[in-house]
Order: C-alpha cells, then sequence, then structure tokens
C-alpha cells in the first residue's frame, strides 16, 4: 500500500506529522507537482538510446547470432552463486484469475473506464479493456493501478505525472507497460509515484519516481525520474516478493533477507539517513534483519515477520501505526519486535497512511494506528479507551486528545476466517475464505463500493448487482479507489 493520496484526493506531501491530511480538500484533475517549474530544473536531461546495428551473417557462419538487446539497463546481470540453500523458492504467480472490478474515484484514471467515467459508486467490471487477458493479481498506488496477467504480462492506467505506468499514452484507460516483453513478471507493488516488479528468475524492475517533502526526490541518483522499467541493480541477490509505501520500497531476498530504499525522511527505511545526504536513500540496502518470512509497508512505515514469528515494525508512530508501547517514540529508525504480535503467528501485515493492520494464522484480523475515520474497524467504545491511554502517556495534554487511535494491536471480532487484506490510505478491504469482501475506513471518495459517501465504522459486507454471487479472489485498494479480483 502505498497511499497518501488525500482523501479529498490530492497527494500529501511527507511529513513527520499528518494529523490533519484526513481533512483535505477533494482531489484536483491530477497530482501535479506544486514546484513542477523546480522539479524539472532538479531533473536530469534523458538520453536518447542509440539504435543498435545489426551485423548481417557470414556466409561462412549459417548459425544466427542473438540481436543485442535494445537496451541494456533491462538485461540483468546474472546472480552470483549462493554459498547457502535459499530459504524461500523464487515466486511463483498466483493461478486463479478473474474479472477485475474497481470502484471509487478515479479522476486521474485510477478506475481505467476512460474520461467519460471517473466514478462508480458499486463494484464495477472491467470487461475487455485488458485485452481479453486472463488477471491473476491487481495493486493500487496512491492514483494508479496495475493488473498482472497469467501471462506474466503487466498492464496500467492511472496518474502518469511522474511515469509511475511505466509506458506513455492515455491514462485513462489500460494499456502494457513498455518494455518487459523479454521477462515475466509474478508479483507487483506499487507506491504513489512508482511501480515494482518481480521477475520469474527474482529480478526487480522499477519506474517512476521517490518523492520527499519538498517535492521530486528522485528515482536513484543519477536518475530524477524513470520512464520505462529497469533492472534494480543494487539488489545483488534473487528477490521473491516486494512491497511499497507513499515514497519506499522493501524487498525480500529468497534468502531470507530484507532490503530498503527511497525515502527515508519518517525512518522507514529502517536505517538513519542524513538530510543533507537523503538521496543516499535511493540506494537499496540490506537491514540486518535474517530469515524473514513477510514483509509489509504502510505509507510511512515498515514491517516484518521473521520465521520464528517475531513481528518487527519501524518508520513513522505518530499514531501508534507501528503496534509498540504508547511511550515509545514517534519515529523509530531501527527494526523494533512487536511484543503484541509474538504469539499471533502473523502471515500478512501492512498498513495505510497511519493505521496498520495484520492478519494472524488463524485468520483473526488484528488492527491498530489511527481510527477518526474508523481505519481500524474496531467499535467506538475501544477508540475511547485509547485516547484516554495516550493522554496519560504523555503526549501533551489536550493535543493527544484529539488523536484518535487504537495504540495496541486489537482483534477485529466482527469479522473471522480472513484469507487476505489490502490497506488504502484511510480504508481497509479484507477476503475471507469463503470468496467474500468486506470494506470498512474513510468512504467520502466511494471507495468502500457500497454507493454512500460516508465513514463505515465495522467491516461491511460489498455488495452490488455487478458483483453478487462472484468469488473475491483478491483485493487492492489506493488512496480514494479499490480494486477487486473475482470470478
Amino acid at each position: 500500500m502505498a497511499l497518501t493520496a488525500t482523501r479529498k484526493g490530492t497527494m500529501v506531501e511527507t511529513r513527520k506529522t499528518a494529523g490533519d491530511a484526513s481533512k483535505a480538500a477533494k482531489a484536483t484533475k491530477r497530482r501535479r507537482v506544486q514546484d513542477e517549474a523546480a522539479d524539472k530544473k532538479a531533473e536530469p536531461a534523458k538520453k536518447k538510446a542509440e539504435p543498435i546495428k545489426e551485423k548481417a551473417p557470414k556466409e561462412k557462419a549459417p548459425k544466427e547470432k542473438t540481436p543485442a538487446p535494445a537496451d541494456k539497463s533491462t538485461q540483468p546481470r546474472p546472480f552470483a552463486r549462493p554459498r547457502t540453500a535459499y530459504m524461500h523458492g523464487l515466486a511463483q504467480r498466483p493461478e486463479a484469475a478473474g474479472t477485475v472490478f474497481v470502484f471509487g474515484n478515479g479522476d486521474c484514471g485510477q478506475l481505467g473506464l476512460g474520461e467519460d467515467m471517473i466514478e462508480r459508486k458499486k463494484p464495477f467490471p472491467m470487461g475487455g479493456a485488458l485485452g481479453g487477458e486472463q488477471v491473476v493479481a491487481v495493486a493500487c498506488g496512491g492514483l494508479h493501478t496495475m493488473a498482472l496477467t497469467a501471462a506474466g504480462r503487466l498492464w496500467s492506467w492511472g496518474c502518469n505525472d511522474q511515469r509511475a505506468l511505466g509506458r506513455s499514452g492515455d491514462e485513462f484507460v489500460p494499456a502494457l507497460v513498455a518494455g518487459l516483453d523479454h521477462v515475466s513478471v509474478t508479483r507487483v507493488a506499487c507506491s504513489d509515484s512508482a511501480t515494482f516488479a518481480v521477475t520469474a528468475d527474482g529480478h526487480v524492475y522499477a519506474w517512476g519516481t521517490f518523492r520527499s517533502a519538498d517535492g521530486i526526490m528522485g528515482f536513484s541518483t543519477a536518475t530524477g525520474v524513470q520512464d520505462t522499467p529497469v533492472v534494480l541493480e543494487g539488489l545483488l541477490e534473487p528477490m521473491v516478493d516486494v512491497c511499497a509505501g507513499a515514497d519506499h520500497a522493501l524487498a525480500l531476498a529468497a534468502s531470507g533477507r530484507v532490503y530498503a530504499w527511497g525515502s527515508g525522511q519518517q525512518g522507514q527505511l529502517g536505517r538513519l539517513v542524513l538530510e543533507r545526504r537523503r538521496t543516499h536513500g535511493l540506494r537499496p540496502e540490506r537491514l540486518r534483519l535474517q530469515h524473514v518470512q513477510t514483509i509489509g509497508c504502510g505509507a510511512y512505515h515498515s514491517f516484518a515477520v521473521t520465521k520464528d514469528g517475531s513481528v518487527y515494525a519501524w518508520g513513522l508512530n505518530n499514531f501508534f501505526q507501528l503496534g509498540l508501547d504508547a511511550q515509545d517514540a514517534e519515529v523509530v529508525h531501527e527494526p523494533t519486535r512487536v511484543a503484541a504480535l509474538a504469539d499471533k503467528h502473523v502471515v500478512q501485515i501492512s498498513g495505510g497512511e497511519h493505521h496498520s493492520v495484520a492478519l494472524a494464522g488463524d485468520g483473526t484480523l488484528y488492527s491498530f494506528g489511527r481510527s477518526d475515520s474508523h481505519q481500524t474497524g474496531l467499535p467506538f467504545a475501544t477508540l475511547v479507551e485509547d485516547t484516554a491511554r495516550m493522554q496519560l502517556a504523555g503526549e501533551g495534554g489536550d493535543a493527544s486528545a484529539h488523536k484518535k487511535a487504537i495504540t495496541r494491536p486489537t482483534a477485529i471480532e466482527s469479522l473471522g476466517g480472513v484469507k487476505g487484506f489490502a490497506c488504502g490510505s484511510n480504508h481497509t478491504l479484507a477476503l475471507t475464505g469463503e470468496g467474500k469482501a468486506y470494506a470498512w475506513g474513510y468512504g467520502e471518495m466511494l471507495q468502500l463500493g457500497n454507493g454512500e459517501e460516508e465513514d463505515v465504522a465495522l467491516p461491511l459486507l460489498l455488495r452490488g448487482q455487478k458483483i453478487d454471487g462472484k468469488k473475491v479472489l483478491m483485493v487492492a485498494a489506493g488512496g480514494q479507489h479499490s480494486v477487486v479480483l473475482a470470478e
């Protein structure tokens, strides 16, 4: 999740405290950069690729030579031979395919239904918009959407201001991501302004850019905005998964190690990045964690679950979205063990702008963090109790009383048998083993799919004429829209 389109649609600039982000005005047509002129000056000029001249085959050597690649940056180097056996096998694509349903606000094209259909109150099928291909996975950024097909190809649509689509052309309708014809994608994740794809051979391709509180930060130390997919050479071993926050990313290696890169202004990289050297964060670096099974991102915070069941969290903690003690700092720079989740056997964990959700092995969901728009899906009585607790924690008297949050992981007792979930900026979708989807949280942009522009306090069954009777396979959530894959 990525995921910081404001509650009215405009993008949130990264900052340490975003208590009033959920009260921002409605989205404008695009998430244009406020300092666009300055950003353009900061961007390095893009070099045009020189055409490759093919050598004519010699008469005495009828055996044809393999043509040189059109772009060396898309041809990854082979990984070094591992010294020990890998902890994880290389990632496989999901096998079950379904129809893509979209709902919410799409004024930046994130619904993929064309410029004349920028809002859907209920789940709406995309039909043949994806070329008739079988879709096996979906992912949302703040204002863009990706679909992964059974053939390992990626389709993209939505806001392309910072080239998060990996292609040129119409933003309001799906089109194939450029330059990935020679690879097979198995995983995809979206930040607010970038996209990341893991291939069957363990490489990670990425495109777009990262942003900081001051605007565009850069894609790498050498590139401001990356138009099309390139291999991340800083990842020197096979990767099996990737996740993204608003402006940072984590990658899980087959060895069980974790790499982090992007903006580190809120500690989300798990290491201290000096402000005067903040572009150093654009280089993927390995964390000290080992034997990691699962990774997850919130907008400005990160998680990792190790083989022994320990959950580690780091990053922004201003609404207790790390699940740590209320007395802990608002920014945590190093992975810190979450004691409250130690015995839950967590199999999935991620977050939104300031809230987090963890799925236990028994199908129970635990949520914590900001809840002024019911992001946690917990009843008001629990919220009142934790508001009082925050005052006692010494957060600053009356000011702390306005922080409506759940300070520790708390079970959502009204929902059980959960198989998976997705966090948007301020809302959450969950999928049960029976193939039913539920939604709760901030709903003013229609992203809950219930036809109402109101917040929903507790998990509400997703209903609609187009989706009733369908089995939901996967859910995804963005800043102001949601996507469901169903058969």
